[in-house]
Order: structure tokens, then C-alpha cells, then sequence
């Protein structure tokens, strides 16, 4: 809806002057499900208005995952990972000489300079790092599969 669109703006308009590395060696996309809560596929104004935003901007990156349901106590943990998920796998195709991706909330502020900088010292080492907390929704180690609200299996960050 049109408070997303201005919400990606406003991100656009303060993070790309603040910051001089965004659209050099860091890149930031919003993750948009292409699909309904309810999986349907959105209605056409929607997609025209993501479409037209897409063209211009060329930072969302569109996945085949359902949106969030607007009520987060509907009960439908589903709904919150999957978009996440079908963006890793996303990225590891397309960006696959990539060595970091970061995943963070509309209303998350992220100093990209400090982060390149501690990303580019854990860069030395050679096995998977990740760093986080999931906090809405956890995922199973052995199907990457949603596994519930709250704090799950991989909720703690570390080495």
C-alpha cells in the first residue's frame, strides 16, 4: 500500500545521502512478497504500482512468498518467514560472489559504513558467520521451514 512506498522513500531519501557506500559495495533492497497472506497474487494496481517503483529504483527485490498478514496474532507463523526465506535463496543465486547479506526492518536503522567495517574483519574466515536474532519467527535447522513465534533454535548470533 502507499505507507510501504513512502516508507521505502524515506528510507531511500535518508540512508542514500548519509551513507556513501549504499549503491557501491553495499546494496539494500526491500523484500516484497509477490503473493497475498492468503497466496493469492496481488491485485493488478498493486503490482503496476511495484512495477513502475521497481523501473525507477531497481531496489526491490521480488520473491514468491506471501506478504505478512497484517495481524501478527492470526496465528500463521507461515506467513512471516517465508518471504525472508525465498530472499536467501534468491540472493545466494543472483549475488553468488557475494559474502555478506543482511536482512533488516523498514524501521530498522543500519550505520552501513560501521557494518562494512566489521563484516570486512570477519571476512578472514573461511566458515558461515551469522549474526542476529529471530525474533518473530525461528526456522528448523534441517528444512529451513518456519518453526513458530518467539525465540527458536537460531535466535542467538555468533560464530
Amino acid at each position: 500500500d502507499s505507507r510501504n512506498s513512502a516508507r521505502r522513500q524515506l528510507l531511500r531519501d535518508m540512508w542514500v545521502p548519509e551513507y556513501r557506500n549504499i549503491g557501491k559495495t553495499v546494496r539494500a533492497e526491500f523484500i516484497i512478497g509477490l503473493l497475498t497472506y492468503q497466496g493469492d497474487g496481488h491485485e493488478d494496481k498493486i503490482v503496476d504500482e511495484l512495477f513502475a517503483e521497481h523501473t525507477k529504483y531497481g531496489d526491490l527485490a521480488l520473491v514468491n512468498a506471501r506478504e505478512a498478514t497484517r495481524d501478527p496474532y492470526r496465528g500463521d507463523p507461515k506467513c512471516t518467514g517465508e518471504k525472508i526465506i525465498a530472499w536467501f535463496q534468491q540472493v545466494v543465486v543472483m549475488y553468488k560472489d557475494t559474502r555478506f547479506f543482511m536482512k533488516a526492518d523498514w524501521d530498522t536503522w543500519v550505520h552501513t559504513i560501521r557494518l562494512e567495517h566489521n563484516l570486512r574483519v570477519l571476512a578472514v574466515r573461511s566458515e558461515p558467520v551469522y549474526l542476529g536474532n529471530t525474533l518473530w519467527c525461528s526456522y528448523s535447522v534441517g528444512d529451513f521451514q518456519p518453526c513458530g513465534y518467539g525465540f527458536g533454535p537460531l535466535q542467538a548470533g555468533g560464530g
